[in-house]
């Protein structure tokens, strides 16, 4: 995993070195990231959508006046080459978009915007669950070594990982990694069910029609304070100075999005929750509607919020998708 990560980046990074060499588009054009003009953002509207596809970088070939037409297109020609029988039924194309569509929010019919939209969503979320479950593999494989045994290219990065995922306060100059720490390293490094993700990101963006999700890739309304970090709500309750956290790709909102449930004090409950249910074996499918009630600090109107995230579970059939994965 990590040596396709690393062709990826490489060749991203290629990429960026050639088209700013020849004048084609700048870095912050490629990634549809928001350019920041007198205090303001600005969205380069006209460029195409990037996404990967089997490892490439592919660019979106505009072949009408709507993007999201033309994006759909595309992942229904993916996914009809699938295979067709019943047990692959659940298999989804590798296609990973970086951003929405700008045109998602003229779909009138709200059902059918809602399947576009998870369709886009699925294989990214499916992805990041992945990179997450090998990262656990590798903590359950150093779990069973003696701490003594340990390598030192082993132990920094535990170290390195504990910090990551805030076991460690940042001021301890030597942290010090015990049996204790890596099995609270496992509780945190766990997937998010497809199905909380898809209902918690359709309620921020409106089924990817905000003006946070289409021009700043922000899926979970994340906060920030930082001006130069986010959008600015045209409506803010008085005495606050928040803005929505935007991001130059999706797959980057979703990591964020995860590590903050895996890392932040507030979501506690929700990490021993989630380790309850995975102990007694417990179906995945079934996990968010378990794990939502433990959401109350997500929103300042947690009860509510908690009602309409599962209601969107539900009526949607969201969990269906628990069980979907990527076509190799």
């Amino acid at each position: 995993m990590k040596g396709k990560q690393s062709n990826i980046t490489f060749f991203i990074f290629g990429i960026l070195l050639f088209t700013s060499s020849v004048g084609f588009v700048g870095f912050g054009e490629l990634l549809q990231a928001p350019v920041q003009k007198n205090n303001s953002f600005v969205i380069h509207k006209r460029l195409p959508i990037f996404f990967e596809h089997y490892g490439k970088i592919k660019k979106l070939q505009n072949s009408s006046v709507s993007e999201t037409a033309d994006i759909k297109g595309y992942f229904e020609s993916q996914s009809s080459k699938l295979n067709p029988l019943p047990e692959y039924s659940r298999l989804v194309a590798p296609i990973f978009i970086w951003r929405l569509p700008k045109d998602l929010k003229g779909i009138a019919k709200v059902n059918h915007r809602k399947k576009i939209f998870i369709s886009l969503l699925l294989p990214l979320l499916i992805r990041h669950n992945i990179a997450i479950t090998q990262k656990r593999s590798s903590v359950k494989i150093l779990i069973e070594k003696p701490i003594s045994s340990l390598s030192i290219d082993e132990y920094n990065w535990l170290v390195k990982t504990a910090l990551h995922y805030k076991i460690f306060d940042e001021s301890i100059s030597k942290p010090i990694i015990t049996k204790e720490i890596l099995k609270e390293l496992l509780n945190r490094i766990d997937i998010i069910p497809v199905s909380l993700a898809l209902a918690q990101s359709s309620l921020e963006t409106g089924w990817g029609t905000s003006r946070f999700s289409i021009d700043g890739n922000a899926l979970f309304g994340q906060w920030t304070w930082k001006t130069n970090k986010g959008i600015r709500p045209k409506q803010r309750a008085l005495g606050t100075k928040h803005s929505v956290l935007r991001f130059s790709h999706l797959a980057e909102s979703i990591e964020d999005y995860t590590h903050n449930l895996n890392s932040s004090s507030h979501y506690r409950s929700f990490r021993s929750k989630r380790s309850a249910l995975r102990k007694a074996d417990y179906p995945i499918d079934i996990w968010a509607q378990n794990l939502v009630k433990e959401l109350k600090k997500y929103s300042s109107n947690s009860e509510h919020y908690i009602l309409t995230i599962k209601s969107i579970i539900r009526e949607n059939q969201l969990t269906d998708f628990d069980n979907y994965s990527l076509s190799p």
